[in-house]
């Protein structure tokens, strides 16, 4: 099921090289992956669906490195996931984001956020409705200026050393850090009460 998994991701990034994401269809992806349309039901409900699945297995897949990083500094923490992590999934990404399905990986954005805001209430139980629509906008704030980030950095052939988009990164986040809501800092501190998304 994986293998079957990877194959169809496959053929959608590649017919994404030639073909505007709004093109193509699930008779292209079939044939080019080598698989019965049977198959692909099986797998997946949508073409939209197989980019949800790959953002999944990216987010879960990070999850799992802040996991087993857990007690190393943060250095090597964001090297383990701007570096190798994001090094790994470069091309796909940069595909996806430049094919256009925005509201996707914006929907994705939403689903990480409110995971995000969940682990918040759940070391703050006293937090109050407007604490809690606070922290969701900082979350917010932050996320859309690292995603930003990233993008640029991944687009441009990643220009600047690990320690120098780190020491940005870090400029940009002083008064969230201050604030305790430095999205960093809560998925490291958090790393123990992860669950998939």
């Amino acid at each position: 099921m994986q293998q079957t998994r990877e194959w169809i991701l496959e053929a959608l990034l590649a017919l994404l090289e030639t073909t505007p994401y709004d093109q193509i269809k699930i008779t292209h992806i079939t044939k080019k992956a080598g698989v019965a349309r049977q198959t692909y039901y099986r797998n997946y409900k949508s073409k939209d669906d197989i980019i949800v699945n790959y953002l999944n297995d990216i987010f879960n897949e990070r999850l799992l490195i802040v996991k087993k990083c857990q007690g190393m500094d943060q250095s090597e923490l964001f090297n383990e996931l701007l570096f190798k992590h994001l090094q790994k999934h470069r091309k796909p990404l940069l595909k996806i984001i430049k094919a256009g399905p925005y509201d996707l990986i914006l929907q994705h954005f939403e689903k990480f956020i409110k995971y995000l805001v969940l682990l918040y209430k759940k070391e703050h139980t006293e937090i109050d409705q407007l604490n809690e629509l606070h922290y969701k906008y900082s979350i917010k704030y932050q996320m859309a200026g690292i995603y930003t980030i990233i993008v640029d950095w991944l687009k441009n052939d990643m220009p600047l050393s690990f320690e120098e988009l780190i020491t940005i990164l870090s400029e940009f986040g002083k008064s969230f850090i201050e604030q305790g809501n430095y999205v960093p800092d809560i998925l490291f501190n958090c790393a123990d009460q992860f669950e998939k998304l």
